[in-house]
């Protein structure tokens, strides 16, 4: 509004200075008044009781720039400018504002969107492969491993090497072990029977299962095992516990120890392995990672541990020293 108003001065004054009559343009979207010194109205509509001094003014309705340039060239004291779409206007410059940001928006939105279907369709093809594979191979194992098994029960009425049986034995159950855990992972939406257990009996079963492989670690093994009752399925129980004293036996070393104690608001188990390094210890939960290269596994045990501790609310601890003894403990 300044530049306007300065504008039309300037045209006032040459106009006087070539002594031609007074004449205004006509701005659009502005209404223009000229008054005298005595605030006689000489050019255009009255613009009402506002006080004449140089700069802005602003009512409920309209804006105005008062200018004092003219000086009395062709009796004119006060330039007004009205502005007469001041709310219009600036409706519709928010309007375009937000027109251009929700276009921008939505613009972003679809290209992201196809952008992401593009590149994240292979690693959904593969997905779905890999899952495939997994749920293949895990039932195409379940038959062999059952056949093994019961093929090992017949052999030991037989008079066969008792250190071969053995070792099919334990390699059988390994076997068996991983078949579990994978469609354990497969089948964890699942909803299983949630029912009060005695948790002293899950951990002294899969003691029982495992004992061949600790016998073949020379390993000692002192248990404190109270009752505790907690409400879970009892797949989930197995999972959790079965895993726990797998891999404190997996990682213990020739002649080592192992220790477990159960409450009924705890459950430690201990081993003296190679423990494991302090800046490890924070992702050995992690599916497939694998704190070393010595053992065999996929790295999937402890993630199914961690799974089951989140779904029945069990806070789990760990302490470690490499080289020495390594705990971990489950709040119930």
């Amino acid at each position: 509004m300044q530049n306007i108003a300065l504008s039309l001065s300037s045209e006032i004054i040459s106009s006087y200075m070539r002594s031609e009559p007074l004449h205004v343009e006509n701005v659009d979207g502005y209404e223009v008044a000229l008054y005298d010194e005595e605030r006689v109205l000489l050019y255009g509509l009255d613009v009402g009781d506002i006080p004449l001094k140089q700069g802005f003014y602003t009512d409920e309705k309209f804006e105005y720039f008062i200018d004092l340039s003219p000086q009395l060239h062709h009796g004119v004291k006060y330039l007004i400018l009205k502005s007469k779409k001041a709310d219009k206007q600036v409706l519709k410059l928010l309007q375009d504002i937000l027109f251009v940001a929700v276009f921008s928006v939505g613009l972003i939105a679809v290209v992201g969107y196809f952008l992401s279907m593009m590149f994240l369709k292979p690693i959904q093809n593969e997905r779905v492969k890999l899952d495939k594979f997994i749920k293949d191979s895990t039932h195409e194992l379940n038959t062999p491993i059952t056949a093994i098994l019961m093929s090992i029960e017949r052999l030991k009425k037989e008079k066969i090497d008792e250190k071969i049986l053995k070792r099919v034995d334990i390699s059988a159950k390994r076997v068996q072990k991983i078949y579990s855990d994978l469609t354990y992972l497969l089948l964890e939406s699942e909803n299983h029977n949630v029912k009060q257990i005695n948790l002293r009996e899950i951990v002294e079963n899969e003691l029982t299962l495992y004992e061949d492989l600790a016998l073949k670690k020379s390993l000692s093994i002192h248990k404190e095992l109270d009752n505790a009752f907690l409400n879970m399925d009892e797949v989930s129980a197995q999972r959790l516990f079965g895993n726990l004293i797998s891999n404190a036996i997996k990682y213990n070393k020739h002649g080592g120890k192992m220790e477990l104690k159960l409450t009924p608001k705890m459950f430690s188990i201990s081993n003296s392995g190679i423990g494991i390094k302090k800046e490890q210890q924070n992702r050995i939960f992690e599916r497939f990672y694998r704190a070393n290269e010595y053992e065999g596994g996929f790295g999937i045990g402890l993630d199914i541990v961690k799974r089951v501790c989140q779904k029945y609310k069990i806070d789990i601890e760990i302490s470690s020293t490499e080289n020495d003894l390594t705990t971990i403990i489950l709040r119930f």
